[in-house]
């Protein structure tokens, strides 16, 4: 979380209530990734002097299992967000939205902060913007920046299907080149930003973030850290994503707290090793 002299709370990353019902929003899909990421132990347990071989959970295994046990109703029995899925797949869009839990916890902080006006840079079909909407209360704003115009139709598509409430803007066109020109809303600065973007340029968006945030507000950046090739130590090679989130890293280093305080919380889960 961060802290601008002002005090912007900025929460790095993210980088997704009740099954037995109707099938939670998103569940269904955490259940076709079960073995997504994870590596299982196996133990060994003697039946009748019979070996027996029995695999432990994997985090993906965790993460449908608390999506059946905690995320809230108001998600979980609105057949529109599974809908919203279900219409990006059909459209060819990249499943790299947020889980169902991700998208609850992006509620917890909109809701606990008190936060009216929203900006998310990273739209895809529109699954997180639902959560983050749902948060927020009818007189509040949320705002969302979309590269990709066929990205931006499909999620207008489901936020109509959703019957959301403050109803979200979409702004297309590259993501950075939108911020860069995005006014403060009359009624004041955004609360929350949530950041979904391109990590290449992720420092820059983190920097003009900034601009439009309160003072307290807090910002999130999801994907930080990329299954751990982050680290400078890593063997892999460095990709254009990697080298933005390290130079996203550098930069708060450098500001030594006079700016921003941060945090990051690495998870796993049905996404894969990430960071919150």
């Amino acid at each position: 979380m961060s802290l601008r002299r002002s005090l912007v709370h900025t929460t790095l990353n993210l980088s997704r209530a009740r099954s037995a019902k109707p099938t939670p929003s998103g569940y269904s899909h955490l259940q076709s990734k079960k073995r997504y990421f994870g590596i299982s132990s196996v133990r060994m347990s003697s039946t009748n002097s019979t070996q027996v071989e029995s695999q432990e959970p994997t985090p993906a295994d965790v993460d449908t299992y608390l999506t059946s046990k905690i995320l809230h109703p108001s998600y979980g029995n609105d057949p529109t967000l599974n809908e919203g899925l279900t219409k990006a797949r059909e459209n060819d869009l990249p499943e790299i939205q947020v889980s169902p839990l991700q998208g609850q916890f992006l509620s917890v902080l909109v809701k606990s902060i008190g936060a009216e006006r929203v900006l998310e840079i990273g739209t895809l079909g529109g699954y997180s913007t639902t959560f983050l909407s749902k948060s927020l209360p009818p007189h509040g704003q949320i705002d969302t920046l979309e590269l990709s115009p066929h990205h931006a139709k499909v999620a207008q598509e489901n936020f109509l299907a959703s019957d959301l409430y403050p109803f979200p803007r979409i702004h297309i066109g590259p993501g950075l080149d939108t911020l860069k020109k995005l006014k403060v809303p009359e009624e004041g600065p955004y609360d929350f930003v949530f950041i979904d973007a391109n990590k290449d340029q992720i420092k820059d968006y983190f920097i003009e973030s900034m601009r439009v945030v309160r003072k307290g507000g807090v910002v999130v950046v999801d994907n930080a850290i990329r299954n751990g090739k982050i680290h400078p130590e890593s063997i892999a090679d460095p990709t254009k994503e990697v080298q933005g989130l390290r130079a996203l890293y550098d930069w708060i280093e450098q500001d030594d707290g006079k700016t921003v305080l941060s945090s990051g919380i690495q998870t796993v889960g049905s996404k894969g090793w990430e960071c919150v």
